[in-house]
């Protein structure tokens, strides 16, 4: 079944690749971006597998949100996945929420990808959308896998739009 669902997100993937041709690597990173914002993914009342998201991550991955501080001197906080799983896995069923890829640049080198991600993440009651921001995504090819090691995302702000990621 999970490898259904990563050939299914790679067919119908939307990641932009800059000025060349994609190669079966970033094939392959693009699927594990997919699948990431597709488990977390899903509507009211419906559990998220957290059992193919940990697949996903490599052991020791962590994950964080940062943003501005009450100064603008920023904040932040880093997580495990389990941290997120059991913060966030309930939320995600109580409420529902799609989060979606709106534009992803990666570059690799080797066996290291990094990825900055566009999002929107959609309410899964109203279907608005009520959060854009950046998913900063740090990949490694690990056993011939491509693995997510780290995860840093910050919401928009008027002094941070999305636009700003990519300049």
């Amino acid at each position: 079944m999970k490898h259904t669902i990563i050939a299914a997100l790679a067919a119908a993937s939307f990641i932009a690749i800059p000025a060349q041709a994609q190669s079966d690597e970033s094939v392959a990173i693009e699927t594990t971006i997919n699948a990431l914002y597709e488990v977390i993914s899903g509507p009211v009342g419906e559990a998220r597998d957290f059992d193919a998201m940990r697949e996903l991550f490599m052991d020791g991955a962590s994950m964080g949100a940062v943003g501005a501080g009450p100064e603008g001197d920023g904040r932040g906080r880093v997580i495990t996945l389990d941290d997120y799983i059991e913060r966030s896995g309930p939320w995600l069923v109580e409420n529902g929420f799609t989060e979606r890829a709106t534009r992803t640049e990666i570059t690799q080198w080797g066996e290291i990808a990094y990825a900055r991600s566009a999002y929107e993440g959609v309410n899964g009651v109203t279907g608005e959308v009520f959060l854009i921001g950046v998913n900063f995504i740090t990949l490694f090819k690990v056993e011939g896998e491509w693995k997510v090691a780290s995860i840093l995302w910050r919401t928009e702000t008027e002094d941070w739009p999305v636009a700003a990621a990519f300049d």
